[in-house]
């Protein structure tokens, strides 16, 4: 079988995200084109990402994609870090599939998911200088309706958004304990745009304690 077209397709979807992350300027937009890019060639119907929340300790919903009315997991909830599979995807930074997630109940809230008509499931986590600082997971109602090769095309596609969400917070996510914007974590993130993009964040951290009191060239 010709695996060409539907390789030139994927690859195609993949620009079109990557695009998104460089023109898009908040998580939200940014989320949901990939979502809508990831429709293309994943058969899922809901998506969501989760963001570390440090003052919570656990993974913020942000955004979701999809259907979700009357569901208990909505924007603003928090996901346990501990007892969740978004927050075990986002401590062992590897994705996790379920494919018929009925029988392979493993965590409290799997009984929600599939109390809502979710049967299979897949969470990837973002990451990025080696920390995770998210975690995308999508949904599809029938058993067996998400494949291994599914969760690759996930885990690619989330990666194309990875650096781009990781600019938008604003907190460091390699110090995850603290609210201050560490300014050489931003600035390994994203360079000197991102870096003067954060200007007050990293004014506001110096008036804080940050590193020496010395004003900040952003030449």
């Amino acid at each position: 079988m010709n695996q060409q077209p539907r390789v030139a397709h994927l690859y195609n979807q993949l620009l079109q995200v990557n695009q998104v992350a460089l023109t898009q300027c908040t998580t939200e937009s940014v989320f949901y084109g990939m979502c809508r890019a990831l429709k293309r060639v994943v058969p899922y119907e809901r998506a969501g990402l989760s963001l570390y929340d440090p003052d919570h300790d656990g993974l913020k919903i942000v955004g979701i994609y999809g259907p979700h009315e009357g569901s208990i997991f909505r924007v603003g909830h928090l996901l346990n870090r501990r007892t969740t599979q978004t927050g075990w995807v986002f401590e062992h930074k590897t994705r996790l599939l379920r494919r018929d997630l009925g029988k392979e109940l493993r965590f409290p809230a799997d009984q929600n998911i599939v109390e809502e008509g979710y049967h299979s499931v897949c969470s990837v986590p973002l990451i990025v200088h080696g920390n995770s600082i998210a975690v995308v997971t999508v949904l599809a109602p029938r058993r067996n309706q998400l494949s291994a090769d599914h969760a690759a095309v996930v885990e690619e596609m989330s990666n194309q958004i990875a650096l781009a969400i990781r600019a938008m917070i604003p907190r460091c996510p390699t110090h995850k304990y603290t609210k201050l914007v560490c300014p050489s974590c931003i600035g390994a993130a994203g360079g000197k745009a991102t870096v003067s993009k954060h200007r007050e964040d990293l004014s506001s951290w110096g008036k804080k304690g940050g590193r020496g009191r010395k004003s900040l060239n952003f030449s």
